[in-house]
């Protein structure tokens, strides 16, 4: 908790704050992280937070920071809308590119179709014309076999031989004459409609052949519009893709930013209500400081070195906690590390400075109050080459003024304490020599 000394004070700390509250909303880029080599770790096994230590605290965002963060809400609102508009457009070109293809697949199938009634009527062609042939060969061999076996029943004599000289005589001949005439004009027939049936046979396979290779064509030609139409399709399903990614993102940066501005405004809020309670505890704890400069002038004691002040006169150091005390309220604080910190928290998820002195001496049985004012005179104080393990460390603007006290932390041994030290900063471990100020420590007392 801040005391408030003085106007010039506090308009230093909310400078301090809105750089930290810039950084810690990701307004600005980096951060503070000074080097740490050479000291001590007292890091708990397992806790997930690393023991940063930025340069120093600062009582909350101010009006820049909350205004930027305002105008990155809008930004990231409107590319909200502009990737959803981008998802429209390119979702109604997906639909006419499927479209198209559905009707070339179409065209596609039909194609296949004729080409197969083609490639039938093709083949019921050729074995037409095959079934053909195989007649007029037929005929073409019975002919000549009936051409052999006259000759071979004339032998060797002429007609007018076998017109007088056969059996029957002249007549008989005559009259087989005239049968086998006959015969020979019916032969004669069936070859000549065998040969004309294998030419109209012939003039359909040639026909059907043409018609198949017109279908195979029409089949490939459509099949490379139905590729083409395919690849567009997967193309703009790709685009629909990263379009919907893309506003998935921006919805998350939207949904971020709001809730660092909610962060923000919260802790604006929290700050303004607790730099008012800060003026009035501070007036108060001023009062108090000027009792115990009196108290030490009367009682004739004198400061410490390094910035320490005399203990109060209601206590003296004996009065102070045990050691066990001190022990356990160290070793829950070391517990804590990790937890956030926030304005006017007392736990059990976040705490400020006082906040988590208060909880951790309160596990050791003792009570102390929600504020640094009222928890550096709650026992005796205890020079720093004196400090034991629970004792609380308090830092000042003024180390000659206890009312200008604005930080606290609970030393754990070797130089170490672990402490919230501001906004954007987890509870961690520091070296009582990380801030500036350090007036002097308490030991609280039962």
């Amino acid at each position: 908790m801040v005391m408030a000394g003085s106007s010039r004070h506090s308009m230093r700390a909310a400078a301090g704050c809105l750089a930290a509250a810039v950084a810690a909303a990701g307004l600005l880029a980096g951060s503070a992280n000074p080097s740490s080599e050479g000291m001590p770790s007292f890091r708990l096994a397992g806790n997930p937070e690393s023991l940063v230590r930025p340069v120093g605290p600062g009582p909350g965002p101010g009006k820049a920071v909350l205004k930027a963060a305002a105008i990155l809400v809008q930004e990231r609102a409107a590319a909200l809308a502009r990737s959803r508009q981008q998802v429209t457009a390119v979702s109604v070109a997906l639909t006419r590119l499927q479209t198209r293809a559905e009707v070339v697949t179409e065209r596609y199938d039909m194609a296949v179709a004729t080409e197969q009634q083609a490639a039938a009527a093709y083949q019921a062609a050729v074995a037409r014309l095959a079934v053909a042939r195989r007649t007029q060969a037929g005929s073409r061999r019975r002919v000549a076999g009936q051409a052999a076996a006259d000759f071979e029943a004339q032998g060797a004599l002429g007609p007018m031989a076998v017109m007088f000289g056969g059996t029957g005589g002249p007549g008989a001949y005559l009259n087989a004459l005239g049968v086998e005439q006959v015969l020979a004009s019916h032969r004669t027939d069936a070859l000549a409609t065998d040969s004309a049936s294998s030419a109209v046979a012939t003039v359909f396979s040639q026909q059907a052949a043409v018609l198949l290779a017109q279908k195979q064509a029409d089949v490939d030609q459509v099949e490379a519009l139905r590729l083409a139409a395919r690849a567009a399709v997967d193309q703009q399903v790709a685009a629909v893709s990263a379009a919907r990614s893309a506003q998935g993102q921006a919805a998350e940066l939207l949904a971020i930013a709001r809730t660092s501005n909610a962060k923000l405004e919260a802790e604006h809020r929290a700050a303004v209500l607790a730099a008012r309670r800060a003026a009035a505890a501070a007036r108060a704890a001023r009062e108090r400081a000027a009792e115990l400069a009196d108290a030490r002038a009367s009682a004739g004691k004198g400061g410490g070195s390094g910035g320490f002040v005399a203990g109060s006169p209601a206590w003296t150091t004996g009065a102070g906690a045990s050691a066990a005390q001190g022990n356990t309220a160290a070793d829950w604080a070391l517990t804590q590390i990790g937890k956030p910190y926030q304005w006017g928290a007392v736990g059990p998820d976040s705490y400020d400075c006082s906040g988590l002195a208060m909880d951790a001496w309160a596990r050791a049985g003792i009570q102390l109050g929600h504020y640094t004012g009222w928890q550096w005179p709650a026992g005796p104080h205890i020079p720093i080459g004196q400090l034991r393990r629970g004792d609380l460390v308090f830092y000042a603007t003024n180390t000659a003024d206890p009312a200008t006290i604005h930080h606290v932390g609970i030393y754990i041994g070797g130089g170490m304490m672990v402490d919230a030290p501001f906004t954007g900063v987890n509870v961690r471990i520091d070296s009582i020599y990380q801030f500036a100020g350090l007036i002097g420590a308490t030991r609280p007392a039962n």
